[in-house]
């Protein structure tokens, strides 16, 4: 039997040809860098994996992270401060001087710009960031953590990240970046 004789008139071999070289095919699982080198050494004898997958990954990053509530409270406080509603003085325990120094400098300058004064001669209350809408921790090496909060509020939404470092038995902010 032929191709011809099983596909019908108007499909001749050279279709056929085109047809099947068009399909993707597989690709292998497992591939040489050389011939005779595999791509992926083998795991040598004295070494033995320990633990699952996730449980590696704590320990090479530091088993102890913040904790999310209160990364969440500093989310806020730190955009409380830098929008002016806040007092830098409250936060001095857990943020680096210069970063304190630079949120207290925004804070004063919203509280200078002329739209804030307009809202206070109006007499209407300050923006309050009502709540956090999600957190994310993002270990970086043992003792440091980057984390992003998105924050709600009336008017607006906003967005806050923050680089923690544990110093002297605390995680003390390092840097922040409020949107």
């Amino acid at each position: 039997m032929s191709i011809s004789t099983l596909a019908p008139a108007r499909y001749t071999s050279s279709h056929v040809d085109a047809a099947a070289s068009a399909r993707q095919l597989p690709l292998p699982l497992s591939w040489e860098v050389s011939p005779g080198v595999p791509a992926v050494p083998p795991v040598p004898r004295h070494l033995h994996l320990v633990g699952t997958p996730e449980s590696r990954n704590t320990e090479a990053t530091g088993a102890h992270l913040p904790a999310v509530e209160w990364v969440a409270r500093m989310a806020r406080a730190v955009a409380e401060v830098g929008s002016g509603e806040r007092p830098s003085g409250q936060l001095t325990r857990w943020v680096e001087r210069d970063q304190l120094r630079l949120l207290a400098a925004r804070g004063a300058a919203v509280a200078r710009h002329p739209s804030s004064r307009a809202r206070v001669a109006l007499g209407s209350k300050p923006r309050a960031l009502q709540q956090v809408r999600s957190i994310r921790l993002c270990p970086i090496s043992t003792g440091i953590v980057e984390t992003s909060a998105v924050l709600v509020g009336a008017e607006r939404a906003r967005a806050v990240a923050m680089r923690f470092e544990f110093t002297s038995e605390r995680w003390l902010l390092t840097a922040f970046s409020l949107g």
